[in-house]
């Protein structure tokens, strides 16, 4: 995507796309800095009173995870110790529990809450016993990304696909959803779009439209062949990603405007 901007102007969009990325993952996690503050920390490394460390080396961490990206779509292929490298980016507790492995698939089953005909119900996901089986069909599938994507709406369809399996399969015992949304922005990047980033302002409609997507597809399991289920929740969810990638759009805009 060609924007004819100076060096200078996109040291400043990069600069903004990571605050806003930032920002807005972190907040859907339910991080309570603002994106104010977020821009403090991120380029001054300054603290908040009244801010957690945990929510300050949240903001560091996915910066930090950030930069790895733009370093991933140099590469080739995406290989299982790139997941590693992200997830303790992104995980940066200090306290090391054999039970929460940082930079390795999880070790025990872990499960959300879902709202099911009206009353919330235990969901769990994939068995840790299943995940490497799980993840060698993702990276046989999302792996490669050596060829170029043929559109915009291709590289947004990739976009899904690598969130809902990544998130459906749940390979960490935490922080898959900021991973989800990390490397599922690597085909937009690595074909010269900008970064696709989901508001935390469309965060409920965002948890529900993927709840609705799990509840209506099968189960991940050791027998599974194919990560993806196409299904009417799957196309309400390729809407709604293709509308939040004006976002970043408006911080382009924003800035060629400011140019007269």
């Amino acid at each position: 995507m060609k924007n004819n901007l100076t060096k200078t102007d996109q040291e400043q969009l990069q600069k903004r796309l990571k605050i806003e990325w930032t920002y807005n993952s972190n907040a859907i996690e339910g991080n309570t800095i603002s994106l104010g503050d977020t821009a403090f920390i991120v380029e001054y490394g300054l603290t908040i009173k009244g801010k957690s460390i945990v929510e300050h080396t949240d903001i560091i961490g996915h910066a930090k995870a950030i930069d790895i990206i733009y370093e991933l779509i140099e590469q080739n292929n995406i290989i299982e110790e790139n997941l590693f490298l992200l997830h303790k980016a992104v995980q940066t507790e200090i306290i090391i529990d054999y039970e929460l492995p940082i930079g390795a698939y999880k070790v025990i089953q872990n499960a959300r809450y879902v709202r099911v005909d009206g009353k919330l119900e235990h969901k769990y996901y994939p068995h840790p016993n299943h995940i490497k089986h799980l993840m060698d069909l993702w990276f046989k599938k999302f792996g490669d990304i050596s060829t170029p994507l043929e559109s915009f709406e291709a590289c947004v369809e990739r976009y899904i696909q690598m969130h809902l399996a990544f998130a459906s399969i749940h390979p960490f015992f935490d922080g898959n959803g900021r991973l989800a949304r990390l490397v599922a922005n690597i085909p937009l990047l690595k074909n010269g779009y900008l970064p696709l980033i989901v508001s935390n302002e469309d965060r409920q409609e965002y948890i529900e439209l993927l709840s609705e997507y799990n509840l209506k597809s099968k189960p991940l399991d050791e027998t599974t062949t194919k990560l993806i289920e196409e299904n009417k929740e799957y196309k309400k969810l390729y809407q709604f990603f293709y509308n939040q990638y004006k976002n970043s759009q408006e911080l382009l805009d924003e800035i060629i405007r400011s140019k007269g």
